[in-house]
């Protein structure tokens, strides 16, 4: 799928893409990302992994992300996360994030069945519970997230609508 992310340096939308990742491109720690996704994608039943390229670097992975059915009816984003240098001061892109969830969204209403139709659910956990209320806060404005229980937060139809007009 084509999306526009802003190019930070130059404040202007460039082109990306967000397509399935292969295995042998998804990111790990070892590159310095968060999550390893080329290892998390292998255990995880009913999952897709994401990367979203921007198309002047189709070969460098902008931002990464898991999504999975749960139980054949319930759209999970499993893992998300944007590239090391985009969350650096100067960032190299930004916007990524927001097209990966909109995009989690979007398979939520195509893959979600019956009463989970458009309904994103997703964990938050940060070791520290300070920068995990600072994260679900970050989810809650930028995003319209609802929270659901200590950890959980979840997207619905209607916000999902307005992420997918908003980035894809």
């Amino acid at each position: 799928m084509k999306v526009k992310i802003v190019k930070v340096s130059i404040n202007e939308l460039v082109s990306a893409t967000i397509r399935k990742g292969r295995q042998n491109e998804l990111p790990s720690m070892h590159q310095g990302w968060n999550f390893s996704f080329d290892k998390h994608i292998r255990t995880l039943a009913n999952a897709t992994a994401y990367i979203l390229t921007a198309d002047e670097t189709p070969d460098e992975a902008e931002g990464c992300m898991i999504f999975q059915i749960r139980d054949k009816l319930v759209p999970y984003m499993a893992f998300v996360e944007i590239a090391p240098h985009n969350r650096a001061d100067p960032k190299k892109y930004d916007h990524v994030a927001g097209c990966l969830i909109a995009y989690a969204s979007r398979l939520s209403l195509d893959l979600g069945k019956n009463e989970y139709e458009g309904w994103l659910s997703f964990q938050v956990s940060e070791e520290k519970p300070e920068d995990q209320i600072k994260l679900m806060a970050v989810y809650s404005k930028k995003y319209g997230a609802l929270r659901y229980d200590e950890h959980t937060m979840f997207i619905g139809p209607d916000q999902a609508a307005v992420l997918i007009k908003q980035y894809l």
